[in-house]
């Protein structure tokens, strides 16, 4: 008596993932993402430095406490205000400047 091998959607693992096709599925275009990169040499801008900003919960419990208020009230940062790359010291440096400072 002969067998018949299964077919490849009964081998697949995970089992049923061929089991309906296409059918349910979502036909979607591919996503393009343009993005614009501005690159500038370092000479064109200067760094300084400013005296520390000093926070007004001096303790750690305090500073989380602060930190829960403005997640609750504003929540998660998503972004930045600015980002720049610096090849400083044969090394890529990343500076950011979040759009503001908890306080």
């Amino acid at each position: 008596m002969s067998m018949v091998p299964p077919s490849r959607s009964q081998t697949s693992w995970p089992r049923g993932v061929y089991q309906y096709g296409n059918k349910y599925l979502q036909q979607t275009k591919p996503l393009s993402l343009v993005l614009t990169i501005n690159l500038y040499p370092l000479i064109n801008y200067t760094f300084g430095t400013k005296e520390p900003l000093y926070e007004k919960d001096s303790f750690v419990a305090a500073r989380f406490q602060c930190m829960s208020e403005e997640f609750d009230k504003f929540g998660m940062r998503r972004t930045v205000e600015v980002v720049l790359i610096v090849h400083e010291h044969h090394l890529p440096q990343l500076l950011r400047r979040f759009n503001f400072i908890y306080n």
